[in-house]
């Protein structure tokens, strides 16, 4: 999802389609744009901690039963800066591509990207899902908006979609296995 954000940013600063991997648009890509956006973050979230409002962990991870409810807890935690419990709902072997086409296996990268933009204390609402299951295993799309301060302390709102496929995994819930953020819903 991350990477959907990028792009709808990207698409809104540039006016342009973001599809190729790598695209680079007024000279900033996905990674400038993630250091841009933690630069900023690091100030934020340093001045947060001398004053002691850093935010904490909800600390919510119990596993997610209900296939709906998984995106209940990703939007939960998503908005809480959760990073803890938003990476407890993906497999430590995750398939990650981010919005410049590349894949990533397990959590570690996943992780760095979400805690880049969870610095910058976005809320999201996710709606229009869709599931298609087959046994334990569903292909999940979704529609959301999501607002965010820029750098330059401006309130922006972004929308855009998201594919994803989570596995229901004995004893770990519904947990997302493939993110495809190169990609968005229509």
């Amino acid at each position: 999802m991350i990477s959907s954000v990028y792009k709808a940013w990207h698409q809104r600063q540039s006016g342009a389609s973001v599809n190729a991997p790598g695209s680079v648009a007024h000279g900033i890509t996905r990674a400038g744009f993630l250091r841009l956006m933690a630069t900023g973050a690091a100030g934020v979230a340093l001045g947060g901690m001398a004053l002691g409002g850093f935010a904490k962990a909800a600390g919510n991870t119990a596993p997610v039963t209900d296939l709906d409810g998984v995106y209940d807890a990703w939007q939960s935690r998503f908005n809480a800066g959760d990073l803890d419990g938003l990476m407890a709902l993906y497999d430590a072997d995750v398939t990650y591509i981010n919005p410049d086409g590349v894949e990533m296996i397990g959590s570690a990268d996943t992780r760095t990207d979400y805690a880049a933009l969870l610095a910058l204390k976005p809320k999201i609402d996710i709606g229009d899902r869709k599931h298609v299951v087959y046994k334990d295993i569903s292909l999940t799309t979704n529609h959301w908006s999501l607002e965010l301060t820029d750098p330059d302390g401006k309130l922006v709102n972004l929308t855009g979609g998201g594919i994803e496929v989570v596995r229901n995994i004995a004893g770990a819930g519904w947990l997302f296995i493939i993110d495809d953020a190169s990609r968005s819903a229509s």
